[in-house]
C-alpha cells in the first residue's frame, strides 16, 4: 500500500488505544493509515526517523492566547511546530464585539486547528489591563449566546476571569458570574472560569457549577486556592470533581505554584488536563510551550501515559473530538507528536520564580498537523541545565 509519510521505529504512546510499544505509524492524505510493528516505506516520500523518540497523538492545548490583534496574544502556526501541538483552545481572548473578526482574521485563517471560548465581556481582553466585567454594562451573557450560535463550528463554550480585580467584589462578582453560567447554559455549552484572588472561595465558585464546567489554573496560589490552609484539597472541590467539574492546570505567567500542585497531587487529586495559558509575557518562561508543562509534571510523579493521556485524549473529549483528534487510531485526523525525551537534570521554574530539578526533559522534534510536516521544532529555550 502506498503511504504519504510513515513514522518509523519510535515508541508509540496512545492513551486511547491503551497502547505502548515500539512500532510505525503511516499517514495517507490527512488521516491514519496505519499502527504495524512494521511497515514497509519503499517508495514512500517522506520518512521520519523516530528511534529513540516518542510518538504521540496532536497535543491539544486547552488553555492559549492566540488572537495576534489583542494585547499578548500570539500567532497559533509558530506555537504549533514549537510545542507539538496541533489543536488550541483560545480562552476567551475574544467577546461578542470583537469574535467575528477574531475568526475572520486569525482562526479562519491558521493552519492551526483553533477553537475558541467567547468571552462574557463583549471586548474580551482588549482592556484586561483595566478589568474587562468592572464595569457590569461590559458584561453581554445575550451577545454571547449570538455569538456561539453563529459560530457552532468553533466557539465551543463561554470564558470569564473570575478575579475581584476583574468582576468586582461581593453581589457584583456573582452578578456577573451568574450572567457566565446563564450564557453557558442557555447556549448549550460549557463554562470556564479562571480563578485567582476571587470575591467567593473556590468550593463555592465550584458548587455553582455544573459538569462540564471548567475551572483553569487549578493549581494557582494566593488567597483564593483549591487547597486549604492545611495544603489538603477542599472537600467541596473533590466533590466537584467527582460530579464532572474538569480542573484544567492553565499554567500562565502567575497561576502554577510547586507547593499547591505538590499537595494536590499528595492527596490524590490530580488535574483533568494540563494547558499552558500561553501568551507573549510567558511564551519563553517559565511556560514555553506544552512539551515543558508535561515535563512538570513528570518532575512531579505522574506517569507519563496519564500525561499524554491530559494532554491529548481527555482534552478532544472536552472538545467533542473525541475518535477524530486526540488519537492515532486508523482513520482519525494524522495530527503527529514526535516528542525527545532528554535525561539529565534540568531546571523547571513555576509561575512565582521557585525551581525545582527534573530528570526529564520533553520536547517537540516533529509535528504532523492534517497529514502535513510542520517546518520547525521545539530548539532549547526551555533547556536550563541544572549543572
Amino acid at each position: 500500500m502506498s503511504y504519504d509519510i510513515v513514522i518509523r521505529g519510535g515508541e508509540v504512546i496512545d492513551p486511547s488505544q491503551r497502547l505502548r510499544k515500539v512500532c510505525d505509524v503511516a499517514v495517507t492524505g490527512d488521516r491514519i493509515a496505519a499502527v504495524e510493528e512494521s511497515i514497509d516505506a519503499t517508495g514512500v516520500h517522506q520518512v521520519i526517523d523516530a528511534r529513540g523518540q516518542l510518538v504521540v497523538p496532536g497535543l491539544i492545548d486547552l488553555h492559549v492566547h492566540v488572537y495576534p490583534h489583542a494585547p499578548l496574544g500570539l500567532d497559533a502556526d509558530s506555537l504549533c511546530p514549537a510545542g507539538g501541538v496541533t489543536t488550541m483552545l483560545d480562552a476567551g481572548t475574544a467577546g461578542s464585539y470583537n469574535f467575528d473578526a477574531f475568526r475572520r482574521d486569525t482562526i479562519d485563517r491558521a493552519k492551526t486547528q483553533i477553537f475558541s471560548l467567547v468571552n462574557l465581556s463583549c471586548i474580551g481582553l482588549i482592556a484586561a489591563n483595566l478589568g474587562e466585567l468592572m464595569d457590569r454594562r461590559y458584561a453581554d451573557p445575550e451577545g454571547v449566546v449570538a455569538t456561539i450560535e453563529r459560530n457552532r463550528d468553533v466557539a465551543v463554550g463561554v470564558k470569564i476571569r473570575a478575579g475581584t480585580h476583574i468582576i468586582g467584589a461581593g453581589e457584583q462578582g456573582w452578578a456577573n458570574l451568574n450572567d457566565a453560567i446563564k450564557a453557558a447554559r442557555e447556549s448549550g455549552t460549557w463554562l470556564m472560569v479562571h480563578i485567582g484572588e476571587s470575591p467567593m472561595s473556590i468550593p463555592d465558585l465550584a458548587d455553582a457549577l455544573s459538569p462540564g464546567d471548567c475551572i483553569t489554573h487549578c493549581f494557582k496560589g494566593g488567597s483564593t486556592r483549591v487547597t486549604d490552609d492545611n495544603g489538603r484539597i477542599h472537600e467541596g472541590i473533590k466533590a466537584a470533581a467527582e460530579r464532572g467539574v474538569i480542573f484544567d492546570v492553565g499554567h500562565g505567567f502567575g497561576s502554577f505554584e510547586w507547593e499547591v500542585v505538590q499537595a494536590a497531587l499528595d492527596d490524590g487529586f490530580e488535574p483533568t488536563t494540563i494547558s499552558t495559558d500561553l501568551h507573549a509575557k510567558n511564551l519563553h518562561g517559565p511556560v514555553y510551550d506544552m512539551p515543558t508543562t508535561m515535563s512538570k509534571f513528570l518532575l512531579l510523579g505522574t506517569p507519563l501515559e496519564r500525561v499524554i493521556e491530559m494532554s491529548t485524549t481527555t482534552p478532544a473529549k472536552i472538545l467533542n473530538q473525541e475518535g477524530e483528534l486526540g488519537t492515532l487510531k486508523v482513520g482519525s485526523v494524522a495530527d503527529i507528536a514526535v516528542l525527545e525525551q532528554h535525561s539529565g537534570r534540568f531546571v523547571f521554574t513555576d509561575s512565582y520564580r521557585e525551581q525545582r530539578i527534573g530528570e526529564r526533559l520533553l520536547t517537540a522534534s516533529a509535528t504532523v498537523r492534517r497529514g502535513e510536516i510542520v517546518p520547525g521544532g521545539g530548539g532549547t529555550r526551555m533547556r536550563h541545565l541544572a549543572d
